[in-house]
């Protein structure tokens, strides 16, 4: 026995370095993925999260919010309930702020310590050494990985396959606890670590198996594990929320009204999940819309390949469980002279009160042995039964491949469409907890195949065929062993690439033109749009609309780049589209109103933003940004009606608004908005409250600095308390043009000229290609008689405006008060070239005693 414990503690120590070879591998295939940014999902998931976000919200408002911040009970929301893994945002925020640095560590650290877990598993469910390594070695390395690691959202995988554990071989009510405990908190995680508790029943029942002995714990722990699903279920089917509605695109195929398509399709899905498993070449980040084309024929290839799946599937799973009740079937006919030896033995032996080692395996040969044992081949002596446990601690091949089947297919069951439709048609990152499943298997067979035993005794081999089988054992070992080289190389090769194109959007979405072109095009376009690259995002935008015409989020992104550049035509046509193929898209009016103000239409626009205030915003995923967009249409009206010098119909949108605030919606704006319309209708003493109101719901509102400064100003006795909020509002914005604007107003209008002069020039320096700033410095400057800078602006003028005449006769001017009349003449033609007949450059002309037509 000493010897057995000897061993066993040596193969720990070993397994141990295999362990950290394992952790540290993993940790080194996404080391390149520290320098990523937050990429698709994880803007919504934490950046644009409250719970994550939002200082101010209290910690335990998140157990009542989904994993994208939208309470529960809200038509919109998605229905996840995470609150752990929001919780580990909320933690990475506190620590590291808008960095995703610290994201992107913890998520390395959770998959490094993913890949110890699986070693661990893999020890007490394989047979084979080497089966442990290549399992281990494989899900550290294995791509599919890279959306659950690489992007941060994949963090509730990694959580919850962090929670998943065996109980080993121990069923004390430590090891029950454990096990509970760990599967709650996995859930709270990801719903689907539910199925880890379903893993540890099997667990159960095949370890029960393989110990060739009744085990009285068995039922017990079975049942504690029963009863704890159907409590888990029960409590998180109770929580509170609506019946989520997915779109089309999500899952195209669930809207499909053929029960036939329907059927081959989501037959055929678990084998595609399957492939990308076994062979992961193409990935991408998003499979909807038509990725996957449906099956909607039975002559379809795809169907012969799902029925060879399942076929083969259910082949694995009933030989399996065959070999394995064949192997513990007691049908083992012991002679009466074992039977007296045995119970002889029984005698000689010091209180020995049972032999745990009872012989119940099947088999035709007859023990001819006195002193040994059937089952683990040791000698019956005292404390034997030690022994025979100990030789089988580990699982039999059957058993490991039911135990690895399960691990393969129970997390995938909740996304297998099976029991009711999800929002997506594959998602690499659902893979992560079914991929253990995979990596043992495919260590059992390379294990076996490396550890394969060439048995001659038994069958009366002869040396030289023992030669022969060994030396074929040897070529089939080493052939092996570099074919597992060769997998762990390309997958870690493939795991390393694939990390670059989650390093950023732009290359995450090229990377799936391929798969799926009109979503990949449709966001690409958007990021492009934001850097300013205009006619890249035009192009992907336009790409994205051939291959799928009725995207209503491409069709506002492509509205929103024309606005950006000034095409109000093209982007009225845009906006008008969205709003056609999703008339709920409150954002859309919003923006299809400002592109008609801006083209003059003010009556058209006033009429569409009031439509976008009227939508319900009911069962919509982002139910605040709906609600955002339709407070920015009441504001944007109530803007139109008061340049239109309709004060009181602005007045009324704006308390509108107010009173129909969503909740976390900053009311500053509004404020400042009311603030100013009273100013206009010279009620001093309302435009001081809600100016006053501004500022305590935001002190560091800069408008409502500049126009609360503004009406103090009107009042000479309060002008020093007017500076001051200037001044404020120069401190918190030193860059910002129009600042320096208003100020230089108010210094002019208190006769402070000089002052008010560099306050003008600081604005025209901010901001060069301005033409109001920049003429109002130049005039400034001439008016305190500094000709050479005023000369310096007012050619800075032409070059921005050189078809306006105003321009050119200020540049004459300037020239002609400088005495260089030559210039000046030349610019005083070129305004009378623009601008025929202007009395004030004929003026101007006739004073250098030039006529028009000299």
């Amino acid at each position: 026995m000493d010897t057995t414990r000897k061993s066993a503690h040596q193969n720990m120590l070993r397994m141990d370095y295999v362990n950290l070879g394992c952790c540290a591998l993993a940790f080194i295939l996404y080391l390149n993925t520290l320098n990523a940014g937050f990429v698709y999902d994880d803007r919504r998931a934490i950046l644009g999260n409250p719970d994550v976000m939002d200082a101010s919200q209290p910690w335990y408002q998140l157990l009542y919010n989904d994993f994208w911040g939208t309470p529960l009970v809200d038509s919109g929301s998605h229905g996840s309930y995470r609150p752990l893994c929001v919780l580990s945002y909320k933690l990475n925020h506190i620590i590291g702020g808008f960095k995703p640095f610290g994201y992107h560590l913890v998520n390395i650290l959770l998959h490094c310590l993913a890949t110890g877990l699986v070693v661990k598993l893999a020890r007490h469910i394989l047979p084979y050494g080497f089966g442990t390594l290549i399992s281990g070695v494989l899900f550290a390395s294995h791509p599919i990985h890279t959306e659950a690691v690489a992007g941060i959202v994949g963090r509730a995988d990694l959580i919850a396959h962090v929670q998943w554990r065996e109980k080993c071989d121990s069923r004390h009510w430590l090891a029950l606890c454990g096990a509970v405990l760990c599967a709650s908190i996995a859930i709270l995680c990801k719903e689907t670590a539910i199925s880890s508790l379903v893993v540890c029943v099997i667990y159960d029942i095949l370890k029960g198996f393989n110990t060739f002995s009744k085990d009285k714990y068995q039922l017990r722990s079975i049942g504690i594990l029963g009863i704890a699903i159907v409590t888990i279920l029960h409590l998180r089917l109770s929580i509170p929320g609506p019946v989520t509605q997915f779109s089309t695109a999500d899952n195209p195929t669930a809207k499909v009204n053929t029960l036939l398509t329907r059927f081959y399709t989501f037959s055929y899905l678990p084998v595609f999940n399957f492939k990308m498993l076994v062979y992961p070449h193409t990935l991408s980040f998003d499979w909807g819309m038509d990725a996957i084309p449906r099956i909607t024929s039975f002559y379809d290839i795809r169907n012969l390949i799902s029925l060879m799946f399942y076929a083969g599937l259910c082949r694995l799973i009933i030989k399996s469980i065959v070999t394995l009740r064949n192997t513990t079937t007691p049908k083992l006919i012991i002679s009466k002279r074992i039977g007296r030896s045995i119970h002889k033995r029984k005698h000689q032996t010091n209180n020995s009160k049972s032999f745990d080692c009872v012989p119940t395996v099947q088999s035709n040969q007859l023990w001819d042995s006195e002193n040994s044992c059937l089952v683990c081949k040791h000698g019956l002596k005292y404390r034997h039964a030690s022994v025979c446990r100990s030789s089988h601690t580990k699982l039999n091949s059957a058993s490991a491949i039911l135990i690895s089947i399960s691990f393969l297919t129970l997390p995938f069951i909740p996304a297998s469409n099976l029991f009711f439709y999800v929002g997506f048609v594959v998602a690499e990152r659902i893979l992560y907890l079914p991929s253990v499943g995979y990596c043992l298997l495919i260590g059992l067979g390379l294990g076996k195949l490396i550890n394969f035993k060439v048995q001659g005794r038994s069958n009366g081999m002869k040396s030289k065929q023992k030669v022969q089988k060994s030396s074929l054992h040897s070529v089939r070992s080493i052939t092996t062993m570099l074919f597992v080289i060769i997998l762990i190389s390309a997958c870690s090769l493939k795991t390393m690439r694939r990390n670059q194109d989650w390093k950023d959007e732009e290359s995450l979405y090229r990377s799936a033109i391929k798969v799926n072109p009109p979503k990949a095009l449709g966001n690409l376009g958007s990021v492009l749009s934001s850097q300013g690259r205009f006619e890249e995002a035009e192009e992907a935008l336009l790409g994205a609309l051939k291959h799928r015409s009725n995207m209503a989020d491409v069709h506002y992104n492509l509205g929103i780049l024309y606005q950006n550049q000034q095409k109000y035509e093209d982007a009225v046509s845009s906006f008008q589209k969205a709003i056609h193929f999703r008339p709920m898209l409150a954002l859309a009016y919003l923006n299809l109103g400002t592109s008609l103000i801006a083209l003059g239409r003010c009556h058209e626009a006033a009429s569409v933003l009031r439509d976008g205030t009227k939508l319900d915003g009911t069962g919509l995923r982002d139910r605040t940004a709906h609600e955002y967009a339709r407070i920015s249409s009441l504001l944007q009206l109530g803007g139109l009606y008061a340049d239109q010098g309709k004060l009181q119909r602005a007045l009324a949108v704006y308390r509108e608004a107010l009173h129909t605030l969503p909740q976390n919606y900053p009311p500053q704006g509004i404020y400042h908005r009311l603030g100013d319309v009273f100013m206009r209708l010279k009620k001093w003493s309302e435009a001081e409250r809600f100016h006053r109101a501004a500022l305590e719901a935001e002190p560091n509102h800069i408008g409502a600095h500049i126009s609360y400064g503004t009406m103090l100003a009107r009042n000479s006795s309060r002008s020093s308390e007017a500076e001051q909020y200037f001044k404020r509002a120069i401190r918190l914005a030193p860059l910002d043009s129009s600042v320096h604007h208003h100020y230089a107003e108010f210094l002019a209008s208190i006769s402070r000229h000089e002052e008010a002069c560099e306050s003008r020039v600081r604005a025209a320096e901010l901001s060069p290609n301005d033409y109001q700033l920049v003429t109002a410095a130049a005039t400034a400057l001439r008016m305190l008689d500094r000709k050479n800078e005023a000369e310096k602006w007012y050619r800075q003028a032409v070059n921005l405006r050189p078809n306006d005449a105003r321009a050119h006769t200020n540049l004459g001017a300037i020239l002609h008060l400088m005495g260089r009349t030559q210039q000046a003449t030349v610019s005083y033609k070129t305004a009378l070239n623009l601008q025929p007949g202007d009395p004030t450059t004929l003026g101007n002309l006739k004073k250098l005693g030039v006529t028009e037509h000299s």
